[in-house]
């Protein structure tokens, strides 16, 4: 979501992922930390830390901190930044700083710009979040079922459409294309997301095994709404997998469909913001959604 301040054996992965690379070049790999199912990796800012930040590809800025790490490292402030929802409601400004030097992975990255944010308690200690623009200079995989991110120089290559899809990046953030029966939804990659979302106007008109129901609140930085959910009469497929008639949630107030944390944790997925592609491997192409018990109820 823009600013949403709103897990294989593995020698044929490896080789599928280097062949598809246009050069070879060394890679950079950092442990992930999983937090329902929401990926974090330890950081240096200017020399210190570690901290630990969460890496979202549904914000669009560079990077979020939090108010208490801004004053410990005491990181100078440089602006105001906007920040919102895709619901495009109650939008609101923070402070922009300025981070001279912040390393992931082994990779440094100089002069970030970072919003002040507080993120959710219910994650855990956390500094800050890591956004997707952050690493458009390279290939940024997050490997769900190794708990590894890594980071690489070379590009994707397009394929038969079965692994490696299509992108495009209104307001930065990722967003593909869902077929949803019979039928296309736009949706974000978020990996702060909760599961997999369709608006409640697409909702519409789909089938469902029975009535959807009140499964919980949501809430992003600039707005609180219900959301219902029910399992699907029928198939959701991206790329050559397909989710046989999942459980989803149904969002009142986003335009756009929501592909977040839990579809997410069966892949590897490389993105390629140069390119526009983004690469998806998994052990099977049938993937089965977690029963509805099973998926948390409140999402931000």
């Amino acid at each position: 979501m823009p600013l949403r301040n709103c897990r294989w054996s593995l020698f044929p992965l490896s080789l599928v992922f280097f062949l598809s690379l246009t050069s070879s070049a060394e890679e950079h790999s950092a442990p992930m930390e999983m937090r329902r199912d929401m990926p974090f990796v330890q950081v240096t800012i200017n020399g210190q830390g570690p901290f630990t930040f969460g890496i979202d590809t549904g914000t669009g800025g560079q990077a979020l901190v939090t108010p208490e790490l801004i004053q410990k490292l005491k990181l100078t402030t440089v602006g105001e930044s906007e920040v919102g929802d895709p619901s495009g409601r109650n939008l609101h400004k923070v402070p922009l700083v300025q981070i001279g030097s912040l390393t992931v992975a082994g990779v440094e990255f100089k002069n970030v710009k970072a919003t002040q944010h507080t993120p959710s308690q219910r994650e855990g200690p956390c500094d800050g979040i890591l956004g997707f623009v952050l690493f458009r200079d390279y290939l940024f995989t997050l490997d769900y079922p190794k708990q590894e991110l890594r980071l690489a120089n070379g590009t994707l290559k397009p394929d038969s459409g079965e692994q490696v899809i299509p992108f495009t990046m209104p307001n930065d953030v990722p967003l593909i294309d869902l077929k949803v029966g019979t039928r296309t939804l736009s949706a974000h990659v978020d990996s702060r997301g909760r599961g997999l979302s369709i608006p409640a106007a697409f909702a519409s008109d789909l089938k469902f095994q029975s009535e959807p129901i009140v499964i919980g609140r949501g809430r992003t930085v600039s707005n609180e709404f219900e959301i219902k959910g029910a399992q699907l009469a029928g198939d959701v497929r991206l790329g050559g997998y397909t989710f046989p008639t999942p459980f989803v949630e149904i969002n009142p107030i986003f335009p756009v469909g929501n592909f977040g944390a839990v579809p997410l944790q069966h892949f590897a997925v490389t993105f390629d913001q140069k390119s526009g592609l983004m690469r998806l491997i998994a052990e099977s192409k049938s993937i089965v959604l977690p029963p509805p018990a099973a998926v948390p109820h409140k999402a931000e």
